[in-house]
C-alpha cells in the first residue's frame, strides 16, 4: 500500500507536466537569443495578424499596436511578455508564428574610439607627452 493518493498522483502528474512544458521554453527560447526578427519577418507577423488566419487574441494585439504604445519588435522580442494579451496571442499562433519570423543575428555593437585628450599622448614621435 502506498501513500500517495490520488490526488498526491494527479499532482505529481501536473507538476511533470509544468516542468516540461518550462523546459521546452527554455529551450525555445536558447535558440532565439541573439537573434532579433528582422524588418521583413515584422512584416510578415503584421500581415498575419491582420488576417483571417490569425486568432482573435492576435487580432486585438494587433489592434492594440496600431493605436500605440506597444510596438511588434517588443512583442516577437519578450519584451512585453509580461502582458496577458501578448501571452495568449503569442501561445495561440506559435507554431505559425515560427514559421513566420526567421530572425537576424543581431549585431555587435561597433567599437568606440576613447576620445583622446591633449594631454594623452604625445603629437609626433619627437614631442614629449608631459
Amino acid at each position: 500500500m502506498t501513500w500517495r493518493t490520488a490526488d498526491v498522483l494527479a499532482a505529481e502528474d501536473g507538476l511533470t507536466a509544468a516542468v516540461a512544458s518550462v523546459e521546452k521554453a527554455m529551450r525555445e527560447a536558447a535558440q532565439l537569443r541573439g537573434r532579433e526578427p528582422s524588418t521583413e519577418d515584422i512584416r510578415r507577423v503584421v500581415q498575419f495578424a491582420k488576417s483571417t488566419e490569425a486568432s482573435n487574441a492576435m487580432r486585438s494585439l494587433a489592434d492594440r499596436i496600431a493605436r500605440g504604445g506597444l510596438s511588434w519588435r517588443q512583442v516577437l522580442t519578450g519584451e512585453a511578455s509580461h502582458d496577458p494579451l501578448v501571452r495568449k496571442a503569442l501561445e495561440e499562433n506559435r507554431s505559425r508564428l515560427d514559421e513566420l519570423i526567421h530572425g537576424e543575428p543581431v549585431r555587435p555593437p561597433q567599437p568606440r574610439k576613447p576620445l583622446r585628450r591633449d594631454d594623452d599622448e604625445p603629437q609626433s614621435f619627437t614631442e614629449d607627452a608631459w
